[in-house]
């Protein structure tokens, strides 16, 4: 799936394409952090619905996906909105690699604005760059 985001003056800026290859979905059920990588990329919580699915909670980036996952689930989690999602509701959690700090912050900001989580506070500021960001999802 393509999924383009465009400024205004989207004729006089470049496109610049950002892959994203998440991984398969860790459930809270048999929650392992030594299973996810201690490396840089993007990640999403979802809630699972009573009627199926899944709805996104909260996504973000990070240096290390294993740290920040486990930081989340910890009681000194500051987010109110997802520490008290995940606590009470059934959860999962994927992650898609992704080693360049600007294409991480623009891959999260692009996330947000595809989505909307509820739990994100406020819309990522993506790098700063000037370019048209399309993500490519697998």
């Amino acid at each position: 799936m393509i999924i383009n985001w465009w400024s205004e003056d989207k004729m006089t800026q470049k496109t610049h394409k950002i892959y994203l290859k998440w991984s398969g979905f860790f459930g809270y059920e048999n929650w392992n952090k030594n299973k996810i990588p201690k490396s840089e990329g993007v990640y999403e919580y979802f809630v699972r619905l009573k009627q199926g699915g899944r709805r996104i909670l909260y996504v973000g980036e990070a240096d290390n996906l294993q740290k920040r996952s486990d930081e989340h689930l910890q009681e000194s989690e500051k987010n109110e909105c997802l520490k008290d999602k995940l606590e009470k509701k059934a959860w999962d959690f994927r992650y898609a690699l992704l080693s360049d700090e600007n294409d991480r912050k623009d891959a999260e900001q692009a996330l947000y604005d595809k989505h909307k989580p509820k739990c994100n506070a406020v819309r990522p500021a993506g790098s700063g760059r000037d370019l048209n960001i399309e993500l490519e999802e697998e």
